[in-house]
């Protein structure tokens, strides 16, 4: 996106947190330079010279509401300048109004719904954009529990108004029953992350959905009731070797971790788990 006005795509992230202070995710830019070149990251400041952090709202959410930043720029007031909207581990979505080209107001507003603050649950991720064809905009946003939530705005170009939450994906439901291989998966699952585009172009806005998963599968020559067994058993004992450890003094707990990774060991000759994402479009009918 271009962010300065001056010609060239910039790259805008978030941060999950910095290290030196309280917690708080800070916004890192890379300015894009002619060419198609990039300068070094830059953390964001406010228009009153200081870095951008999201806003406290003195709630008991404080904390979580400014770590993990996810930032996404779009002129949301419809006022000719880029605005910031983030969201963050917590779930809500902070705004920063844009008060010139690439300059950002120093404190945020929290976007409501209904007098409340909008949310999913946690890891929220804005996407703005006119999902209804109306002329404003809304908001799209997964979640570290899955699902696609949309946020009609009921106002206006310049005075936006959100509406509660739709779901067009629903949450990822897990299943305590170990499934092998990957067949079995027919939709996101969780830790979501949305892009909307007319992918296809018949005029509608398509959903691009990532996601995060964790998949079984058997080794070779492994039937499924042995791996299950095994996996049970792996289950059971390293169970009572971590309830063990939580009372351990540092020489025990030396022991009783060689114990895991030997558990571990004889568990990977049943099954292999690899932990992956897929990125799925969603045709809007």
């Amino acid at each position: 996106m271009e962010l300065d006005g001056d010609g060239n795509l910039d790259l805008l992230s978030g941060s999950y947190s910095r290290h030196d202070q309280d917690m708080a995710g800070l916004f890192q830019v890379l300015w894009g330079e002619k060419g198609g070149g990039f300068r070094g990251p830059e953390a964001l400041q406010g228009d009153d010279g200081e870095l951008l952090i999201v806003t406290s709202s003195g709630g008991e959410d404080d904390e979580v509401e400014k770590i993990c930043t996810r930032p996404f720029a779009a002129d949301l007031d419809g006022d000719g300048k880029l605005d910031i909207v983030t969201g963050n581990f917590g779930g809500t979505f902070a705004w920063f109004r844009g008060t010139g080209p690439g300059k950002f107001a120093a404190k945020s507003a929290w976007l409501q719904a209904g007098g409340e603050p909008m949310r999913v649950p946690h890891h929220s991720d804005p996407f703005l954009v006119d999902w209804d064809k109306d002329g404003d905009l809304d908001l799209l946003s997964g979640s570290a529990g899955g699902g696609v939530f949309l946020f009609v705005n009921e106002g206006s170009r310049t005075a936006p108004k959100f509406a509660a939450s739709v779901a067009l994906v629903p949450e990822h439901e897990d299943s305590e029953e170990v499934v092998f291989g990957d067949a079995h998966l027919k939709g996101p699952q969780g830790s979501t992350r949305v892009w909307a585009d007319d992918v296809d172009g018949d005029g509608k806005l398509d959903l691009l959905v990532g996601d995060s998963v964790r998949l079984t599968y058997l080794v070779d020559g492994v039937g499924e009731a042995a791996a299950k067994k095994a996996m049970a058993d792996y289950e059971k004992q390293v169970g009572k070797l971590y309830q063990e450890l939580a009372k351990a003094d540092d020489k025990q707990s030396e022991k009783l971790q060689k114990q895991i990774e030997e558990l571990d060991k004889g568990r990977a000759k049943f099954v292999r788990e690899v932990a992956t994402g897929f990125v799925w479009l969603l045709r809007q009918q």
